[in-house]
């Protein structure tokens, strides 16, 4: 067996076991309150911004490219049934996490990781705090919390631009717009996307906070942390969203 392969199965050893004290840490108390609305206010000052502008633009593109499309059938009026479900199941809750992936995950973990070489993760243990209870989980809670949050607001804003670049800029029908949105959305959409921020949420917070407790080697080695949890995040994102997208369509979800 090569180093690599060692050095591989050691990592994924010590992130079960990170993953074991998480858990215990989210059942047991205490539970610091104050941390994890203050990680919350940070993400949401850092993140919606970013993740609107990520967005905004999704819903505009959808209508310019598809209201052409759809005036070629003379159904110009299906183009909302097709911006809600793109917007509602895929877009949103897919860039909403990417941005905060990119945004929170790696402030969380350059966090984490300064706070490893400057011995602040040892003087914790040192006064009987649990570092992992102290410093991941309030922010493994705010990226659960505030991903879905985001993702409404995101959603939201897709929607808005889809609407204004259809009907006051393509011509189509508001009437017609509003009542196939209506028709198309339902509360199965509602919950696939919420639900899809949640555990995309729960892989940021989770990835940032055990790369961040291994860091080591100084500044260059916080900057390798928060670089490795902004790309294993996106990557495990895109491919889980794909996997997600394909059993729901199997299951008729």
């Amino acid at each position: 067996m090569t180093n690599r392969s060692v050095r591989w199965f050691e990592a994924c050893a010590a992130f079960v076991e990170f993953l074991c004290a998480v858990c215990r840490c989210l059942v047991t108390g205490p539970r610091y309150l104050v941390e994890t609305l203050r990680v919350m206010d940070l993400l949401i000052r850092r993140c919606l911004i970013p993740v609107g502008l990520a967005v905004a633009p999704v819903g505009a593109v959808i209508s310019l490219q598809g209201a052409g499309l759809f005036r070629m059938f003379g159904a110009e009026s299906l183009l909302s049934s097709l911006l809600a479900t793109a917007i509602f199941r895929e877009y949103s809750p897919a860039l909403a996490s990417v941005m905060v992936a990119a945004q929170a995950g790696s402030s969380i973990a350059a966090r984490i990781g300064t706070m490893k070489v400057r011995g602040q993760i040892d003087a914790l243990a040192v006064m009987s705090v649990d570092p992992i209870r102290y410093v991941v989980v309030p922010g493994l809670i705010a990226c659960i919390i505030v991903t879905p949050l985001l993702s409404v607001l995101t959603t939201l804003l897709g929607l808005v631009s889809g609407w204004f670049f259809a009907v006051p800029v393509m011509g189509v029908d508001h009437g017609s717009f509003l009542a196939n949105l209506y028709a198309q959305v339902s509360l199965v959409d509602l919950w696939v996307g919420l639900g899809k921020c949640m555990a995309f949420g729960t892989a940021v917070g989770l990835i940032a906070g055990f790369l961040g407790l291994r860091t080591s080697g100084g500044a260059t080695g916080v900057g390798k942390a928060a670089n490795d949890t902004v790309t294993m995040t996106i990557v495990l994102i895109l491919i889980a969203d794909y996997f997600v997208s394909m059993l729901l369509l199997r299951l008729g979800v």
